[in-house]
């Protein structure tokens, strides 16, 4: 009897010590499927500001960054006298304007067009929603169509108005002429409302007609856009969700995919690699905070998600041959079991088969683990 003891205690005493592991217990929950970029934000509405006549522009004021309002004077030019063959020239410069603005004119009413069906088929769409006889993605559809039209529209209008400002500037144009030097000055004007993004010219210099002198946009209107490699552009489409983070905020801001552009363009990486992009353009859905042009951010296209599905965390899961494995703890011993993944996250796996829920995985196994360890496990929440 006392052998007995004697060996059993020799057991328990070399026996191994159990290795103190990190685990998580499995369980349902949120999981998105994204595509990540690096992005910068650009104003939808540039406008450059140009020198109406020929002549010496006086120095500027303003600087960049300084808020604008639509009218308002921004530089002054003093013309020089013009040729009597110039005038032909801009007559046929304010006709080319004129016809601008009446293509201008044409674009707002198709876009109209265009706006008043989405915005029909929007309400026949929500009726049949709430019959029950349309599905929920059509009626996401159309609301997105909608809020697309609507923006199209918004940019369409803010094109005429420039456009209306062409013709007013080249009419000044050809009103300016005189006989003699004693030509009155020439005010420039902003088009719209909106900051100054760059000065071209800000010194006083002789400047000819058309010379661009001041870049404007439009604040209000503020997107992002990406360039993502073409093998997952593919799988981006209009209207999908977005997340923007990174920019400097404590806060994530949303987003919406509004286009990816059809022609995609040869890039060099930092490393000399040729890649192939496209750029995709999203907008704001909830307000773009203290952004301005050329900003960077991080941009995360959603292109899975679901509330409801068994998560695994990505540090849990290794590779064993072709089979994704975890180390499942069973009575404090470590159980190597196969699962089956399908969508990825960022730091999150879907788990189909091989584990349930409560099921308790250890969390970076180290190569001390193996079938049959004897574990001692700390529970990480994962609330």
């Amino acid at each position: 009897m006392v052998a007995v003891v004697v060996i059993a205690g020799l057991i328990l005493a070399f026996r191994p010590k159990p290795i103190p592991v990190e685990v998580i217990t499995i369980k349902r929950g949120t999981l998105q499927e994204t595509i990540n970029e690096e992005g910068k934000t650009r104003m939808h509405d540039h406008f450059v500001v140009e020198a109406p006549v020929a002549g010496r522009l006086r120095r500027i004021q303003l600087h960049a960054g300084d808020p604008v309002r639509a009218g308002q004077i921004i530089a002054w030019i003093d013309p020089a006298p013009i040729e009597q063959r110039q005038t032909a020239v801009l007559q046929a410069r304010l006709e080319a304007a004129r016809d601008a603005q009446r293509e201008a004119d044409a674009l707002v009413g198709r876009a109209q067009a265009e706006h008043d069906q989405a915005a029909s088929d929007l309400e026949r769409s929500r009726k049949l929603f709430d019959q029950g006889v349309s599905s929920k993605e059509s009626f996401e559809k159309a609301t997105s169509l909608a809020a697309s039209t609507t923006q199209q529209l918004e940019a369409a209008k803010s094109r005429a108005q420039s456009a209306t400002h062409q013709v007013e500037e080249a009419t000044a144009a050809l009103m300016s002429q005189g006989n003699g030097q004693n030509l009155p000055p020439t005010a420039v004007q902003t088009p719209v409302d909106g900051r100054i993004l760059r000065l071209l010219e800000q010194s006083q210099r002789v400047l000819a007609p058309g010379a661009p002198i001041i870049e404007i946009g439009y604040t209000p209107k503020l997107e992002v856009i990406a360039e993502f490699l073409t093998a997952n552009a593919v799988k981006i489409r209009p209207g999908m969700n977005a997340i923007i983070d990174d920019w400097g905020g404590n806060t994530p801001l949303r987003a919406r995919v509004r286009t990816v552009e059809p022609g995609a363009f040869t890039k060099i990486s930092a490393l000399g690699i040729e890649e192939q992009r496209v750029n995709v353009v999203l907008d704001f859905t909830e307000g773009s905070a203290n952004l301005a042009d050329a900003y960077r951010v991080e941009v995360h296209v959603i292109t899975w998600d679901n509330s409801n599905v068994l998560t695994l965390p990505s540090s849990a899961v290794f590779r064993l041959g072709e089979n994704w494995t975890v180390f499942k703890v069973v009575n404090r011993v470590a159980r190597r079991t196969m699962v089956k993944i399908d969508h990825r996250g960022d730091f999150d796996m879907e788990v189909v088969e091989g584990l349930s829920t409560g099921d308790s995985v250890i969390l970076h196994p180290s190569a001390d683990v193996n079938e049959g360890t004897r574990v001692l496990p700390r529970e990480r929440d994962n609330s």
